[in-house]
Parts: structure tokens; C-alpha cells; sequence
């Protein structure tokens, strides 16, 4: 009796810790972030890069806002419209026998929003350019340098040997006669 009494008790206890962890979990997941410096990539990184790189005047900071907004906007609505594109491409799937022809159509639709995005952003970049003063100049042409680097869409990063072919290991390379 003694012996079940102490696992009875070992078992109540450990299922009592799993809920507490558990629920540790869930609430560490849905709390809101804190305020607090924002990370490398984190909204707002750009713009700050922008202004400290080209150093911009009190002028200069306030028409690069308002450049910044309607640029931001007019991102957000090609990326819904680009949401919805895929959602609507990939949706097709779902049949037993996908539509080729509206898949066809919705794949260009999906090339002409992402041309819109990038001719979107060239120009935004040369409403930048068109900011600077001729002293300015120098430092614009070195951000344009980094554009793609600091600007372009964030990925998560690579793990070794992705982003090169999987034979660009010397060690997996065929001996040279």
C-alpha cells in the first residue's frame, strides 16, 4: 500500500508539472513583445540606415517620411493583391483537374505584381536620390551598393552549404583529371 500511495503521488505530481509547463508556454507565446530596441531587421531599420547613411537634414528627413509612407502603402496594397494571387494559384490544387489556363494567368499576374513591387521600389529609391544634395552624391551611390543586401526581402538565414549548388563542395567535387 505504501508503494502505490508513493507513485500515485509521483504521477499526480509530474502531470501537475507538465500543466504548469504547458501553460508556462502557452503564455510566454501570446504575450505581446515589449517595447524595446528593435531588432537588426526590425521595422524601422531601414529608414534609420536611410537617414544616418545619406545624412539627411531636417528637410531632407521630413520629405523622405513622406516618401517613406506612400511608398509603405503602396507596398502593402501589391502585397494583398500578391496574398491573394497565390492563394488563388495554389487554391487550384485543390481540384481533382487544376485549370492550366487560369493557372497560366494567374502565374502572369503574379510576375506583373512582383515587376510592380521592383519598379515600385527603383523608383522610390530615385525620389531618394532626387533628395540628396550634390554632396550627398557620394553616399548614395554607396548605399545603392547595399540596397539588396539591406533592403531586400529577409530570409531566414542559411544554414551551411545552401545558397550554392549542391556539387559546389570541394569535397563532393569529381577529382580533375
Amino acid at each position: 500500500m505504501e508503494r502505490t500511495k508513493l507513485l500515485t503521488i509521483a504521477v499526480v505530481g509530474l502531470l501537475i508539472l507538465n500543466l504548469l509547463t504547458i501553460g508556462f508556454l502557452v503564455l510566454i507565446t501570446n504575450r505581446p513583445r515589449q517595447p524595446g530596441p528593435p531588432d537588426q531587421n526590425g521595422p524601422g531599420r531601414p529608414a534609420r540606415v536611410i537617414i544616418e547613411r545619406l545624412r539627411l537634414d531636417e528637410q531632407q528627413k521630413q520629405a523622405f517620411k513622406k516618401l517613406r509612407d506612400a511608398h509603405r502603402l503602396q507596398i502593402e496594397h501589391l502585397s494583398a493583391q500578391s496574398v491573394q494571387l497565390y492563394r488563388s494559384y495554389y487554391g487550384l490544387l485543390a481540384f481533382e483537374k487544376p485549370d492550366t489556363a487560369r493557372a497560366n494567368a494567374l502565374g502572369q499576374q503574379i510576375a506583373q505584381n512582383q515587376l510592380a513591387v521592383a519598379k515600385l521600389n527603383f523608383d522610390h529609391f530615385d525620389a531618394i536620390k532626387g533628395l540628396c544634395h550634390p554632396d550627398q552624391q557620394t553616399d548614395f551611390t554607396r548605399l545603392v551598393d547595399d540596397l539588396s543586401r539591406l533592403f531586400g526581402p529577409q530570409q531566414r538565414p542559411q544554414r551551411q552549404g545552401e545558397g550554392r549548388p549542391p556539387n559546389d563542395n570541394p569535397e563532393n567535387r569529381p577529382p580533375r583529371p
